[in-house]
């Protein structure tokens, strides 16, 4: 310090650098998941250039604070970890087809906008017994009308032994985009979305929320140029929609969402989970319907908590 002014110095600099690396591969070490460069510099906390990253990352591996093997980074050395996800890789690729087409057909229901896949499979990763997870956005006013339509639809795939292989989790409705819980957890997973139909509500959906996301991950960019887009030309589900629109629709809507959210207080009592986590896990409003009975969000940040307080 001179007079009143404070020098932050590089090495001062790169200490926080190395502080958030240490952080971010620890985030990740919850689900053994090991980074690539590009991952790691898209989810640091503290901007920085990619190549002045690859510095720090260097010096950190000689140090051996940090591992890297096949391209990635990770807190332990083991082969293993490494091996795991590249061949949880290949599974994805094959898994990503078959969700492709998973998300033509939901794309073709009633009032659906956009779909999106979310999940380990939106990170590269899957295994034989992952199920495909979809990010849905709805019509405005509709999201519990597509929502039924689309959970009674799911739940006639058992005859084809499909019923538990996808999961449809999380619905938002196109006039509310922003997200409420704004905290790391929900800017990782909704950073790492795949969309595959109706890139327009896509790029809403992100910009809407690119803002408290740059808080947490300073470094993220936008590629809109990357968006796998389809186009919507069913005409049947444009006259269902139609149909549906003559029938008091929002009320329509609002019964279905007061049915649900009643089943699935029942059903969460009976299994007596925490009351004070449903409206987090279950969360039931005309605009939200997010379905996670075992709360990994939760989990999750409580682990990234206590690990950050034990550094």
């Amino acid at each position: 310090m001179i007079g009143n002014k404070v020098f932050i110095t590089t090495v001062d600099t790169d200490t926080t650098v190395r502080d958030s690396i240490t952080e971010t591969l620890r985030y990740f070490h919850m689900f053994r998941h090991p980074l690539y460069i590009d991952e790691l510099h898209k989810f640091l906390r503290v901007e920085i250039s990619r190549n002045h990253l690859s510095r720090l990352l260097n010096n950190m591996v000689r140090e051996e604070r940090i591992f890297f093997s096949h391209n990635m980074y990770s807190l332990e050395n083991s082969g293993q970890i490494f091996l795991k996800r590249l061949v949880g890789a290949d599974v994805a690729a094959e898994k990503m087809k078959e969700a492709r087409r998973c998300a033509r057909l939901i794309a073709g229901f009633p009032f659906v906008k956009s779909v999106c896949i979310s999940g380990s499979l939106s990170k590269g990763y899957a295994d034989e017994k992952s199920d495909i997870d979809f990010f849905i956005i709805t019509s405005g006013k509709r999201l519990w009308i597509s929502r039924t339509m689309l959970h009674l639809f799911k739940k006639f795939t058992f005859l084809v032994g499909k019923e538990h292989s996808f999961c449809m989790n999380y619905f938002i409705d196109e006039s509310e985009l922003c997200l409420e819980e704004q905290n790391i957890f929900t800017a990782t997973e909704l950073s790492t979305l795949i969309p595959v139909y109706n890139s327009d509500i896509y790029s809403k959906l992100l910009n809407r929320n690119i803002t408290w996301m740059h808080k947490h991950f300073p470094n993220l960019r936008i590629q809109n140029d990357e968006v796998h887009v389809a186009g919507d030309r069913n005409m049947l589900k444009k006259s269902l929609e139609w149909s549906f629109n003559k029938l008091w629709p929002e009320h329509v809507n609002g019964f279905l969402m007061r049915l649900t959210d009643k089943l699935w207080r029942y059903k969460w009592e009976r299994k007596n989970y925490p009351a004070e986590d449903y409206d987090i896990a279950m969360k039931t409003k005309w605009y939200v319907s997010k379905q996670h009975p075992l709360n990994y969000q939760k989990k999750v940040l409580e682990f990234n908590t206590s690990q950050f307080q034990l550094k």
